[in-house]
């Protein structure tokens, strides 16, 4: 049985690269739905903007489950592939490490929504197409708190889904005999 990996350069770098694919996924996923409906992700712009828009349209509504399902199941799937991929490189993976690559992984996709998404395109940039119709130029497009405090919740939600993935991820690999 090969030995666990321990070289964690090899495990940061790992959910480095798998975290940026995760962010270029997410993305490319979300901007496809909102050009579908432009307010399915209503609920996460700031106040302002969702009392002004009003309530969510009913295709935004009936269309959202099946946006919210593609993209947790593209965050698992890519988490996993990108476990399975330190395995296959290392030959075998610690409970720690898989904890470390999969937190890291979602941490590095926290960091690009807040940063690039939300602080660069979202709050400065403001491009026409984030703009819900209607609420173009409100001053809370300009928010940077509201996304800090994303940022914090994406943070906890980085650290239970990487350690419960990590987890089940363990549990099958001890199951299949790996």
């Amino acid at each position: 049985m090969a030995r666990a990996v321990s070289d964690w350069p090899v495990v940061l770098h790992g959910a480095v690269v798998w975290g940026l694919g995760l962010s270029l996924a997410i993305f490319v996923i979300a901007t496809l739905m909102a050009g579908v409906a432009p307010d399915m992700f209503l609920r996460s712009y700031p106040p302002d903007i969702q009392r002004r828009f009003g309530p969510m349209s009913p295709r935004a509504a009936r269309l959202r489950p099946y946006a919210v399902a593609a993209l947790g199941a593209t965050v698992l799937a890519l988490l996993l592939l990108g476990l399975e991929s330190l395995r296959t490189q290392s030959g075998s993976v610690s409970l720690a490490a898989a904890v470390a690559f999969a937190v890291t992984t979602l941490m590095v996709f926290n960091v690009f929504d807040l940063l690039v998404l939300d602080w660069l395109l979202f709050c400065t940039i403001q491009p026409r197409f984030m703009a819900l119709p209607g609420t173009e130029g409100m001053a809370a497009y300009g928010d940077y708190g509201f996304h800090a405090v994303g940022f914090l919740k994406g943070t906890v939600f980085s650290l239970v889904a990487g350690s419960l993935t990590a987890g089940l991820w363990m549990g099958a690999q001890s199951l299949l005999g790996r």
